[in-house]
């Protein structure tokens, strides 16, 4: 009877010991959720370009950061962190339905779509934008953009942006042999960013942006 209460004891002290030594790993198969922090957290962080020919922009970009996954994940190359070694670009087009003056601030607002690229062989350019829109397409937002201009000097100047995110999908991806999803479908999310704006053409209006910012999650 000793005996066995010796024992009894001692598989109860290795039990949660063992939760310790071997952690709870995820099931073969099963997808793990990136880019899903809790309301008010940041999901993801970016650096990008937007470009404006008359009323329509394109933005373009890569992630350097999302939540729960290992930062040397993103790249392809950990120590060159730039386009060219980025696994998560992005492209998005937005249709500026409103502009607004008043000094030297330049008020407008887009709506548009927003999706994002899972590249397993990287290779963008931003002298080549359509190559951000290159790999396997993991999610979709609808857009709402709204974006300050705060001219400096003529034709140059700071903007301030945000825009509301609503994601449309969540398509499931393998990096490194395991199954990941970024965010989940209904999820809702604005976007803070700010850069440097440059005009190169009066009328019609030309004019790219250097923009980097993050991504919180507002809603589900």
């Amino acid at each position: 009877m000793k005996h066995f209460l010796r024992l009894t004891l001692l598989v109860s002290m290795l039990v949660p010991m063992a939760f310790f030594v071997f952690p709870q790993m995820v099931p073969a198969g099963e997808k793990i959720i990136i880019g899903n922090p809790s309301k008010g957290k940041s999901a993801w962080e970016f650096i990008g370009r937007s470009d404006q020919s008359g009323p329509d922009v394109t933005h373009y970009g890569y992630l350097t950061h999302i939540f729960d996954l290992a930062d040397d994940l993103l790249f392809s190359d950990p120590n060159t962190r730039t386009e060219a070694s980025a696994r998560f670009t992005f492209f998005a087009t937005t249709t500026l339905t409103s502009r607004h003056e008043l000094g030297n601030l330049i008020v407008t607002a887009a709506p548009g779509t927003l999706t994002v690229y899972f590249n397993d062989t990287p290779g963008s350019d931003f002298n080549d934008p359509e190559s951000f829109a290159n790999g396997q397409p993991i999610t979709t937002f609808s857009v709402q953009y709204h974006n300050i201009l705060n001219v400096q000097v003529t034709d140059q100047g700071i903007s301030s942006a945000t825009a509301d995110l609503q994601q449309l999908n969540a398509e499931p991806f393998t990096l490194d042999g395991r199954r990941y999803r970024l965010g989940h479908k209904g999820l809702l999310e604005r976007v803070w960013a700010t850069g440097q704006g440059t005009r190169t053409q009066v009328d019609p209006v030309l004019a790219f942006f250097f923009l980097g910012g993050n991504v919180i999650v507002t809603g589900r």
